[in-house]
């Protein structure tokens, strides 16, 4: 027989190695085959686009072909991703003079949470109804040639989106862009009990106290009576919007109250060292810090700022909706006077010109935020408690000073003090003395950031990155079509039964039957006495 020289046999065994390799590789690729995903976020505020494009990011990262329904498109052609824009919902706002001056931080001081009112509902009632109704939306939902395994939407008070899977066919999976609450977990499980779960626009923190927990239970009644309204105008854009461009496509649409809850699971922007621990369904996940990328380098002048604040840095936000140059002259001026006495570097994201500004106090017009939180020269962050703030802070072990405004704010940070990482101040014209006390407390006291650096801590450590936990239950949604195993039976229960209603009236029925017959037997006992006595 004839023998191979050894180089042959090398080379035989290398050819057999790469091919072998080349089959593993391409089997690799065909179980990952890119999944088509639709993201959907119709609010036409900075800070939800930053979550919406936080979702797909991971989802892109993880191979898959994404469409994308924004109105803060990039403007950068990134590979398999498709944006559609819907920006107009958003500048026809800003036209709005009225709108725009009536959601000023000046105007907005002492009016309550706006977001506990019937005009928020609304609110957001017509940016999804003008969602819906945008040209390039309708084209996209109408042609039957678009395909996609599953739908993602941005759950924020609303159901009126449910429809738009149905269209597709495929799973829907809402993401709730706050901590998790009683409206969101409806349409997933039910009402949340309010004894020991907070409403999101409370005032409050655990453990509740007797009128507290009244009334919380009050402000779901009241609530729910709210949505038993726009329910009814929800339905009715449901049933006027959807079924024409289902019949394009060979649809049949489901019954309003089957859609709404047809959800295979529902994301949440929340962490228990952000908020606090609670009870979740099996088809919820917590992915908060999802949306936060690995800091990108500050712009030269701001890097050499932070670098050469000898005495570190203070950084100050009220974030994107309520910015700071809607405060009124008297509280802009006062906050410099204040700042100007800090030996602190002071960078303030200020959205327009200020004269007459202090040495130590530098003005952008635009912030890297987490590039500025990243450094190790920041010492305090002054925030407004948005929920992309508080979990980037604590993503980053930065001690707060929070002055809420208005929605989850305030719950944000409440439960920020509790947790003792920061100090909670009531934002208002006459704050400065408490401002002032907060910020050397914090600044002075190690406790706050020993406290943040703990939970920052304890915000990472977690069996799955909130990145990669996106694209795995996507993946995972898809795969076992629905995972209707996942879902809650609470919802297959009607609301008297959940309330033992139909118990109580049988128990009322047979109390009175049970009454009823024990009085007769008295009467009838007594007629019989007197008969004998007779």
């Amino acid at each position: 027989m004839k023998t191979l020289p050894s180089s042959d046999v090398r080379n035989y065994f290398k050819m057999k190695y790469k091919t072998a390799v080349a089959l593993v590789l391409l089997g690799l690729i065909v179980s990952s085959e890119a999944l088509r995903i639709l993201v959907c976020y119709p609010m036409t505020s900075k800070s939800h686009s930053i979550l919406g494009h936080g979702v797909v990011n991971r989802l892109l990262e993880a191979g898959h072909e994404v469409t994308h329904i924004t109105s803060f498109p990039r403007g950068t052609v990134l590979q398999n991703l498709r944006e559609v824009n819907v920006s107009h919902i958003a500048k026809a706002f800003e036209q709005d003079k009225s709108s725009k001056e009536e959601f000023s931080l000046k105007n907005m001081l002492g009016k309550g949470n706006f977001a506990e009112s019937v005009i928020f509902l609304y609110y957001v009632f017509i940016i999804h109804k003008n969602f819906l109704e945008d040209q390039n939306v309708v084209k996209l939902f109408s042609d039957p040639n678009e395909k996609f395994d599953a739908v993602i939407l941005e759950w924020f008070f609303t159901e009126m989106n449910s429809g738009i899977p149905v269209l597709f066919d495929c799973p829907l999976i809402w993401v709730c862009s706050t901590e998790p609450h009683w409206h969101a977990f409806r349409i997933m499980d039910g009402i949340t009990n309010p004894a020991y779960t907070l409403d999101l626009f409370t005032h409050h923190t655990l453990p509740l106290t007797f009128w507290q927990r009244a009334e919380g239970l009050y402000k779901i009644v009241k609530k729910n009576l709210q949505l038993l309204v726009f329910y009814q105008l929800e339905k009715w854009i449901y049933n006027s919007y959807y079924p024409e461009i289902a019949a394009k496509r060979g649809v049949t649409m489901p019954p309003y109250d089957d859609a709404v809850y047809n959800g295979s699971l529902m994301f949440l922007n929340a962490h228990p060292s952000i908020g606090g621990a609670m009870k979740l369904p099996q088809n919820t996940v917590n992915i908060a810090g999802y949306h936060i990328d690995k800091a990108k380098p500050l712009p030269q002048d701001l890097q050499k700022l932070m670098d050469e604040a000898k005495d570190g840095v203070i950084y100050f936000s009220m974030g994107s909706i309520l910015q700071s140059d809607g405060m009124s002259e008297q509280m802009k001026r006062s906050l410099l006077d204040m700042f100007g006495k800090y030996k602190q570097t002071v960078i303030w994201k200020f959205e327009s010109d200020l004269d007459d500004v202090p040495a130590n106090v530098h003005l952008l017009k635009w912030a890297p935020q987490t590039s500025i939180l990243a450094h190790p020269n920041l010492k305090l962050f002054i925030t407004h408690g948005g929920q992309l703030s508080t979990a980037e802070a604590i993503h980053y072990g930065v001690p707060l000073v929070g002055m809420p405004v208005m929605a989850d704010q305030i719950l944000n940070m409440k439960t920020m003090a509790a947790k003792g990482f920061g100090i909670y101040i009531t934002l208002a014209e006459d704050m400065y003395s408490d401002l002032d006390t907060a910020i050397r407390k914090v600044l002075d006291d190690k406790t706050y950031a020993e406290k943040a650096k703990e939970l920052s801590a304890l915000f990472h450590d977690r069996d799955m990155s909130p990145g990669k936990a996106i694209p795995y239950w996507v993946e995972y949604i898809v795969r076992n079509r629905g995972a209707p195993h996942l879902r809650s039976q609470a919802l297959n229960v009607p609301l008297y039964q959940k309330l033992y209603l139909d118990l109580a009236v049988v128990l009322t029925i047979i109390i009175v039957l049970i009454t009823k017959a024990v009085k007769f037997i008295l009467v009838w006992r007594s007629k019989k006495q007197k008969e004998k006595s007779s």
